[in-house]
C-alpha cells in the first residue's frame, strides 16, 4: 500500500483546503470542490438507484488488463468495482487531490484485497498521471469542479493511449427535475463547447442514465 509522508502531502492539502474563487470557464460558473468530511454522500445505499452506476459502469465496457483512471476518485465508490473488473493484470489510477479522500479508499481497498490501485495525489492544474498510461480517464460528477479545466484537460490528453477515451459523467442542466444545484450541473452543449474546443471529439455517447449525461471523448488526431 502506497503511502505518504507529511512533506509531499503538505501541498496538496493546502490546496484541497483553500481553493481558489469561483470562477468562470467559457460562460460556465465552476463549482468549488466538494470538501472530504461529506464524502459519505459518494456511497450512500441510494446512489445506485439514484444514478444507475450499475449501468453506467457497464457502459464502459471494461476488460481485463485495462489501464483506466479514476478522476476525482473520491473515497473510491467507483474505483473499486473497476479494479475487480480489469483484474490483477489491469490497474486502475485514483486521483485526488483531498489525502483524506485517498486515505478512505485505502481503507476500503484493504477491505476488499485490492492491490492494482495506484493512487496518486494531484493537483488542481495537474492530474499527474504518466504518459500514454491509461485506456480510460471516468469522470463522475468531477470535471464541473476543475478550477483549472484547460490545463487539467492537456494533462489527461497526455496520458490517453492513442485509442483512449475519456468519459464524461455529469448531472443534465437541461432537466430541472434533477436535484442537483446548478452549478453541478452541465448541459450536452457545454461539455461539447469545452472538450471540441481543447481538441477532443465526440466518439460516443449514453442517454440511459436517469439523471446523468454520459459522453466518450478521444484526442483529435491531426488531420481530423
Amino acid at each position: 500500500m502506497i503511502r505518504f509522508s507529511l512533506l509531499l502531502l503538505l501541498p496538496a492539502l493546502l490546496i484541497a483546503q483553500t481553493p481558489p474563487p469561483p470562477a468562470e470557464y467559457q460562460g460556465r460558473i465552476i463549482a468549488r470542490t466538494m470538501h472530504w468530511e461529506a464524502a459519505s454522500w459518494l456511497i450512500r445505499h441510494k446512489r445506485d438507484q439514484e444514478e444507475a452506476t450499475l449501468l453506467m459502469r457497464e457502459q464502459l465496457k471494461l476488460m481485463p488488463g485495462m489501464s483506466v483512471c479514476d478522476m476525482g476518485s473520491g473515497n473510491g465508490y467507483h474505483t473499486l468495482p473497476i479494479a475487480e473488473a480489469v483484474g490483477k493484470e489491469g490497474k486502475v489510477y485514483a486521483v485526488e487531490v483531498q489525502p483524506e479522500m485517498i486515505e478512505m479508499l485505502h481503507q476500503r481497498a484493504e477491505g476488499k484485497g485490492l492491490t492494482n490501485i495506484v493512487s496518486i495525489i494531484g493537483e488542481m492544474d495537474d492530474p499527474k498521471l504518466p504518459p500514454a498510461s491509461c485506456d480510460m480517464i471516468l469522470l463522475v460528477d468531477v470535471y464541473h469542479e476543475f478550477s483549472y479545466p484547460e490545463p487539467m484537460l492537456a494533462g489527461m490528453k497526455k496520458a490517453l493511449k492513442p485509442d483512449g477515451v475519456i468519459v464524461m459523467v455529469e448531472f443534465r442542466a437541461e432537466d430541472d427535475s434533477v436535484p442537483i444545484k446548478p452549478e453541478h450541473k452541465m448541459t450536452k452543449a457545454q461539455i461539447k463547447k469545452e472538450y471540441l474546443s481543447n481538441g477532443f471529439k465526440l466518439v460516443r455517447e449514453f442517454d440511459g442514465l436517469p439523471w446523468q449525461h454520459m459522453m466518450f471523448f478521444g484526442a483529435e488526431k491531426p488531420g481530423e
